[in-house]
């Protein structure tokens, strides 16, 4: 599954409404290692199954024939829910390790907020940087060919010149663009799970 899908589906987990423990039906209660910030409730079954398929989510509760109970989902924001595993093939991660990381969480806090901010800055700078150099090349490059271009080819070079200029304007929204892309495969830096909550 594509980055930016995976990311749609989160946020669509995410959205659904919050599950409590008053929801859990015949004495079940939450998982004790759980966030409560990451149950939810579901009735759009073909979503629930998306999801539990995606290993974006297990399965707490589901409703059984005339059962009026409500359905419940644990969300994994790493995509690695247990039942997308091969049995015992691996544990559960600790619940002070969901807790702690910012995966495990909806919202950052405000110091997360901002060095997630000053990195995108800092990438995008880097990206803006390169991108530049590349067009400015080009640019360069065709202007020098101008002098020598025959009538034939001097359209097609106006034209390239032109299409060169044009992606120089719009640098700034590719650098914001592919800073969040390296941003969000840099599995080093933890505040990447927040990078959904700027491209909103």
């Amino acid at each position: 599954m594509a980055q930016a899908d995976r990311q749609r589906l989160l946020e669509r987990a995410l959205s659904l409404p919050p599950a409590h423990a008053t929801d859990f039906a015949g004495g079940r209660r939450p998982p004790p290692d759980a966030d409560g910030a990451l149950l939810r409730r579901i009735d759009d079954t073909t979503l629930r199954t998306k999801l539990v398929e995606a290993g974006l989510a297990e399965g707490l509760q589901s409703p059984k024939g005339p059962q009026k109970i409500a359905s419940i989902l644990r969300i994994y924001p790493d995509f690695d829910a247990p039942s997308r595993r091969a049995s015992g093939s691996r544990a559960r991660p600790p619940a002070k390790a969901a807790q702690s990381s910012p995966a495990g969480r909806s919202l950052p806090t405000v110091d997360e907020m901002e060095r997630l901010i000053a990195r995108v800055r800092d990438v995008e700078r880097q990206v803006a940087q390169e991108l530049a150099r590349e067009t400015d090349e080009r640019i360069a490059k065709l202007k020098a060919t101008l002098a020598d271009t025959d009538d034939e080819e001097l359209e097609r070079v106006y034209r390239e010149l032109g299409e060169a200029l044009e992606r120089k304007r719009a640098l700034h929204s590719q650098a914001r663009s592919e800073a969040f892309r390296r941003i969000e495969e840099d599995s080093s830096f933890a505040e990447r799970a927040f990078v959904r909550l700027l491209r909103r």
